[in-house]
């Protein structure tokens, strides 16, 4: 049997599908990111995370590869189609200050397509009845917000790798981002605070 070693730097990638599948999970979230499924003979998660699928249509096996809408990487050009936004999420270490303690930064991007930002008026209502104003843009980064610093949503996420909660970065927190001449977005900085735990029984890696 290989001997398993506990990587101190895992939450970093983990915690990424985290948030991705509660973004998924968020009708208010999904609604703006992706309002209708790009093929209706899919999953609403396979829409979501995009890939490559094979599925029985009419009887015969059907392959098709899904863009997406939530990445676990930075903005890449050519991830966001055109009339579609997309959701990008990276980690960095951003302070390792001892020998116990790490601060970790967290990026959520959200990114539309200029033919996609501007949302519908039943759209608008809806989200200005439950306190979200703006374009499709403004409105996802505030909900996405309201759910990143909501205790009781990511009570599980903090538990689960034993962090504080994620909170806005002192310096420019929010900030406009224009990947490209047809697109438009912006950008939620985050930070939180983690604890290098040993594992039992497996070898500690060191940073």
């Amino acid at each position: 049997m290989s001997e398993k070693y506990y990587n101190p730097l895992s939450d970093m990638g983990r915690i990424k599908a985290d948030l991705m599948s509660l973004f998924c999970d968020s009708e208010d979230i999904t609604r703006l990111i992706m309002p209708n499924l790009d093929d209706a003979d899919f999953t609403r998660e396979q829409n979501w995370y995009g890939g490559a699928f094979t599925k029985d249509i009419k009887g015969q096996p059907e392959e098709k590869t899904l863009t997406g809408h939530c990445f676990d990487t930075p903005y890449i050009e050519g991830m966001v189609a055109d009339n579609k936004c997309a959701v990008f999420l990276e980690t960095y270490l951003s302070k390792a200050g001892s020998q116990h303690i790490k601060e970790v930064a967290v990026d959520i991007m959200v990114v539309c397509h200029k033919d996609a930002i501007r949302l519908s008026a039943e759209d608008t209502e809806y989200y200005e009845s439950i306190g979200v104003y703006g374009n499709r843009v403004d409105s996802a980064i505030q909900v996405i917000n309201s759910s990143v610093s909501d205790h009781g949503i990511t009570t599980k996420i903090k538990e689960k790798y034993s962090i504080g909660g994620m909170n806005f970065i002192e310096k420019d927190p929010l900030q406009q981002y224009v990947p490209g001449t047809k697109f438009y977005g912006k950008v939620l900085h985050y930070t939180y605070q983690a604890f290098y735990q040993r594992k039992n029984n497996v070898r500690q890696a060191v940073l």
